[in-house]
């Protein structure tokens, strides 16, 4: 895969991507059409508060992980190279096959994974696809020029945590890997780590900072290394408004934070610190590029993304939007998209949606520029807010942004989208028009509870047993299912089918509703659950002997109707059970196992519920789809 970097390089168009052109070329810069300010974009209530332990997990994990094979390790080594194309380095001097040779030679691969130690690294730094800071520039033209250097990886700030492999042959350099990519950084730039220092940093307390390119000294004024948004700033203790960090370093609370809110101000505040900052392939020179740009910005709110645009835009809730004419881009950009929480993605190329100004739909994004009919580029050259139509006043510009844009993903939940991409009904505003033509508001205060009500709480899709017990799933607006699985008792078992539950242990058939894909997703349960039996038979107490699934009922105590009555609920064995009405005290016995096949299929689990029912499972698709989850992505694969 690595050795398609260089082709597609080529052929992308944007930020992040590179063309030749003349120097003459190099003067079409583009009209901003906002004013550089991102107090200019529009207000929200967007109110997010993230917890940052995915973002450090992702971050640590790097320490207990592996480099895998030497040939992908040496992707650079077998994609550029002497015989297969022209470089150019400083001084537009012609690289040569003896200077090939001795990158080769001092990367010292020979000892590949000799180290494998934990570190951190000490101050901004670059990585490096060859252990040298030389350049290596594909044309003799500016536009392949500064700053295209094809040896720029990416750029890491202080603290990071990293895996060495090894040094170079002369010792200045070390091969490393990061939580999204590897390379060579500077050995004055890393601190290797002992087992005992390595376990007492990860227990740091940790800080974010929020603001950029400040200056941090030492208690003699002695500079160490400057600030970055989305950087992690360990700390022991706080004390007259700095964060002390382990090596003594006191960082002002102003410059970073334990908690930032995604709110629309702080979103504003955050991007307004690395606005105008100028355009840097692969972070050269501690720049950005698109992916850097949105990096570190949702990284600043405890929100972890990988490096590169093409990974960033296949996370979280994705909406294709390829074949569709720009006017249904824009409107289905505008009726789903969260200014501040939604990336937009084009081949090699990635921004942050930022809301409507005055009918425009803006974006934020480091960006090199616009291609333009003769193959020159039109320059923004920095990272900037722009209309995504930027350019479309020019006949020289060969296509927007918007035209080549392919896909949209919200980085936050949106419950709007979550229906939607889980049950057949499309929105009208606030209006939720399901195949039958029913309306139902999404806000309506005479429902109790609303539909927007089932959301207040977020389910705890796929974490630990141990994770704390809440009500998320048990909040149901009962029109709503009403509308999808049956109004009444005989419109639901009108909609019953037939799933086989556990074919070779059990072979029991079990009725549950077929609209809305829910019996599929119980068959393909039932499916992995019986090859997991088949390997643990000790696991078959809990799923013989069937509690029920459909049946018309209220539940216990209560006038509200249970999910069994729609056909989308099963009960497990229940003498392995616990039910907050039979018990005091909360105790599970279900395996992980179990309820990670049930969760990943579209189910919630009783047994997460503060009125906890270990035995209950029920289909509700929405709850994995708020977590970017569909349920093509979690079928059954099959040889």
């Amino acid at each position: 895969m690595r050795n398609l970097v260089l082709m597609l390089i080529i052929f992308i168009f944007f930020g992040c991507a590179k063309q030749s052109y003349t120097l003459n070329e190099l003067n079409l810069n583009l009209n901003l059409d906002f004013k550089q300010d991102a107090n200019i974009l529009p207000d929200t209530n967007l109110n997010l508060n993230i917890d940052k332990a995915e973002l450090l997990e992702r971050y640590f994990n790097v320490w207990d992980d592996e480099f895998g094979d030497i040939n992908n390790a040496m992707w650079a080594f077998n994609t550029y190279t002497y015989q297969k194309q022209k470089y150019y380095g400083e001084s537009q001097i012609l690289r040569t096959q003896n200077w090939f040779d001795m990158q080769k030679q001092n990367a010292n691969f020979a000892q590949f994974k000799s180290i494998l130690k934990p570190a951190i690294i000490l101050r901004d730094t670059a990585v490096r696809s060859f252990p040298t800071n030389e350049r290596l520039f594909l044309s003799l033209q500016p536009g392949e020029g500064y700053p295209f250097d094809y040896l720029q990886d990416s750029n890491l700030e202080a603290y990071h945590p990293v895996l060495v492999s090894h040094f170079s042959l002369d010792g200045a350099w070390v091969f490393i890997k990061s939580d999204s990519f590897s390379g060579f950084v500077s050995s004055n730039d890393i601190k290797i780590l002992s087992k005992n220092e390595a376990n007492k940093f990860k227990k740091s307390k940790f800080a974010i900072f929020i603001k950029d390119k400040i200056a941090i000294k030492d208690k003699f004024d002695t500079f160490k290394f400057y600030s970055r948004v989305g950087g992690l700033v360990p700390y022991t203790h706080i004390k007259d408004g700095h964060f002390i960090t382990p090596d003594g370093l006191a960082i002002n609370q102003q410059i970073a934070t334990t908690q930032l809110k995604l709110t629309a101000q702080n979103a504003k505040n955050v991007i307004n610190q690395m606005l105008g900052m100028n355009y840097g392939w692969g972070g050269i020179d501690g720049l950005r590029d698109c992916s850097a740009f949105t990096k570190d910005y949702f990284a600043s709110f405890g929100i972890w993304l990988p490096r590169n645009s093409k990974a960033q835009s296949q996370i979280t809730q994705i909406i294709d939007l390829k074949g569709l004419n720009n006017s249904d881009k824009k409107a289905k950009i505008a009726k789903f998209g969260v200014p501040y929480a939604t990336l937009l993605y084009l081949k090699g190329h990635i921004m942050l949606y930022t809301g409507i100004i005055d009918g425009k739909i803006s974006v934020t994004h480091a960006s090199w520029g616009l291609k333009t009919k003769n193959n020159a580029r039109a320059l923004i050259g920095r990272t900037a807010i722009t209309d995504i139509e930027i350019g479309s006043d020019r006949n020289d510009i060969a296509t927007t942004l918007l035209s080549l844009i392919e896909s949209m993903n919200i980085i936050t939940s949106n419950p709007k989208l979550a229906l939607t991409n889980s049950y057949n009904i499309k929105f009208d505003n606030d209006l939720l028009i399901f195949p039958s033509g029913k309306t139902i508001s999404y806000y309506d205060k005479e429902q109790n509870p609303t539909i927007k009500d089932m959301f207040n709480l977020e389910y705890p899709l796929l974490m630990p047993l141990n994770s704390p017990l809440i009500d998320a799933g048990r909040i149901r607006n009962e029109l709503f299912f009403g509308e999808i699985y049956g109004k009444n008792e005989a419109e639901v078992k009108a909609n019953l089918t037939e799933v086989i539950w556990l074919k070779n242990s059990l072979n029991q058939k079990l009725k549950f509703s077929s609209i809305n894909g829910a019996a599929q997703a119980l068959q393909r349960v039932s499916d992995e659950l019986n090859i997991l039996v088949q390997n643990e038979p000790n696991l078959i107490i809990y799923l013989q002997n069937i509690g029920g699934t459909f049946k018309y009922r209220n539940i216990a105590q209560s006038t509200n109707l249970s999910a069994h009555s729609w056909g989308i609920a099963i009960d497990i064995n229940v003498a392995n059970s616990h039910y907050w009405l039979w018990h005091k005290e909360y105790q599970n016995q279900i395996p992980y196992k179990i309820v990670e096949i049930f969760e990943k299929n579209g189910f919630i689990w009783g047994g997460r519920w503060e009125h906890f029912d270990t035995m209950h499972f029920e289909y509700r698709p929405e709850f994995a789809a708020l977590r970017g989850i569909s349920q093509s992505d979690t079928s059954v694969k099959k040889d």
